[in-house]
């Protein structure tokens, strides 16, 4: 009996090209999870965002967020299916709950930029 878990990935594609070619890249990513005998439960775009960091020559990428289910055998697989694909800047693949939609914020902690901080306690 083979056990299956949610998962999460997140993972950046290189920004180059059209956006029609974006979207066949993005349908390539759902591919290796069918294969493997899982099932994709949605499949979301971040859109294009600027990398912290330059990747190789990128500095920007595309951003998905795949939510899918899986054989927990099957991981390994897939991380080296995602690894071979070129177009492949970064990914990362966690286990999840089930959690709603992405969405996004106004800044990573919540307050509004700007505004006043106590540190005292």
């Amino acid at each position: 009996m083979t056990t299956t878990r949610d998962y999460e990935a997140l993972v950046i594609l290189r920004s180059a090209g059209t956006e029609q070619n974006l979207a066949r890249q993005a349908a390539h990513l759902e591919e290796p999870i069918k294969k493997l005998g899982g099932s994709l439960t949605s499949s979301q775009s971040m859109g294009r965002r600027r990398l912290a960091f330059r990747i190789g020559r990128q500095a920007e990428g595309h951003y998905y967020v795949l939510r899918f289910r899986a054989p927990t055998g099957q991981l390994a697989e897939l991380e080296r299916l995602f690894r071979l694909n070129d177009a492949v800047v970064r990914f990362i693949i966690l286990t999840t709950d089930e959690v709603g939609p992405w969405q996004p914020s106004t800044t990573a902690s919540g307050l509004s930029r700007g505004a006043a901080v106590s540190t005292r306690s």
